[in-house]
């Protein structure tokens, strides 16, 4: 099956990332990404002079008066998905939620009248459908005639899940459920088999890449999942820790803004699951709440619920790299070299398949865009006359998916 993808992913030619030269740096990138992606003065910038950057500037002075980006805890609403459903886990003790956005008239549940297919997408740590990014992805592929869902990874829907955690860096069971009942959803009402597609983001990103390592073959013979593309692979936790805990500007901002909202939720799982006990044996509850890093958190937190030895263990049995070799459907990365949360210096070219790897993987690193960025994009003459309302990167992943679904394999 690798065999016959891997034509499918060395065709696609990846467009051309070219942000406003004055805007490329790469922390503007990723924190501009969060709050003004939905800005159209932003996500593209029509005017290369003067009036371009005014138009940012009077963006960014509004930012607290006009960000929706729903990346935050508690209960949030959202004009943009057209239903929820939620999803009890297989043991019965949990659930998650599912955000639907029809790309035309519904027909029955996930899926719309003529739609092409169905697309499943993860979010980032910390992160949910509401985020500005989310639905920008999804629109995205609602444009090019895809129904959506995103996964709301448990206690990330706005409402606390039931069980001590939740989800993590490799925590692909959810995925694994949901195509499960998909697949079963399609024997039951006997409705048209339509090709899945997976994307995601950041860890969602990880957990997508290693989801399909994870099946491999079986990805498309149990599952119909024909192909998948991602944003922000972190590629192998390990490394990137180092930099995203690094002092200064990343473990200030960065990593200590993830960690204010990672105690915030560890509290309410000890006031939950574990009676308010400090000394509680599932987790480090001190560690906890002393971590100045998320490396720390990890190591306290994460390892101790699910079971790792350390965080290193954690680290190296969850990171995507490990998974590349076993992905046996076109799967398409976008990462930016200066992603201020990598190594800089790894990125596993030879795992694809412009660098002679097996998998059907094709990968493209932009020299700008930051983590999650990739905005302010100046348009080439053909991409003006697109008139997409979804940003570069979003666009750049909706590009793929349609790539393999017209593929002709004769």
């Amino acid at each position: 099956m690798q065999q016959k993808h891997r034509p499918v992913a060395a065709s696609f030619i990846p467009s051309q990332f070219n942000p406003h030269p004055a805007l490329n740096n790469c922390h503007l990138q990723t924190i501009s990404g969060v709050f003004l992606r939905n800005n159209p003065d932003c996500a593209y910038i029509s005017d290369s002079g003067l009036g371009g950057i005014t138009n940012v500037l009077r963006a960014v002075s509004n930012i607290q008066a006009t960000n929706n980006a729903g990346d935050g805890d508690g209960e949030e609403t959202s004009t943009f998905w057209d239903e929820r459903q939620r999803i009890t886990t297989p043991c019965e003790q949990d659930f998650f939620t599912v955000d639907v956005k029809y790309a035309g008239e519904r027909k029955t549940k996930y899926q719309s009248v003529e739609s092409k297919g169905i697309v499943v997408l993860i979010h980032g740590l910390e992160s949910n459908s509401n985020s500005s990014l989310s639905t920008d992805m999804a629109n995205a592929y609602v444009e090019d005639g895809f129904d959506a869902v995103c996964i709301n990874f448990r206690g990330c829907c706005g409402t606390p899940n039931d069980t001590l955690g939740g989800y993590h860096l490799g925590f692909t069971d959810d995925v694994r459920h949901f195509l499960k009942l998909m697949s079963e959803l399609w024997e039951r009402d006997d409705f048209d088999k339509r090709p899945i597609y997976l994307s995601g983001f950041s860890l969602g990103a990880n957990v997508v890449v290693k989801c399909l390592g994870e099946l491999g073959d079986t990805a498309m013979t149990l599952y119909n999942v024909h192909g998948a593309a991602v944003t922000g692979a972190p590629f192998d936790a390990e490394r990137n820790i180092k930099c995203l805990d690094a002092p200064g500007f990343n473990r200030a901002i960065y990593s200590g803004n993830f960690l204010k909202t990672l105690k915030k939720r560890a509290q309410f799982q000890l006031d939950m699951h574990c009676e308010s006990d400090p000394l509680t044996p599932a987790f480090d509850y001190p560690g906890v709440m002393s971590a100045t890093s998320i490396a720390e958190f990890d190591d306290a937190f994460i390892a101790k619920v699910y079971g790792f030895e350390d965080n290193i263990d954690y680290y190296r049995s969850n990171s995507c790299y490990y998974f590349l070799p076993g992905v046996a459907v076109p799967l398409y990365i976008i990462n930016a070299e200066d992603d201020p949360f990598f190594d800089p210096d790894f990125y596993p070219i030879e795992e694809s398949v412009d660098g002679g790897g097996m998998a059907p993987i094709k990968m493209e690193r932009t020299k700008h865009g930051g983590h999650l960025g990739f905005i302010f994009h100046q348009r080439s003459e053909t991409e003006k006359k697109s008139e997409r309302s979804s940003s570069w990167m979003p666009t750049e992943l909706a590009r793929f998916i349609s790539h393999v679904h017209n593929y002709d394999y004769k």
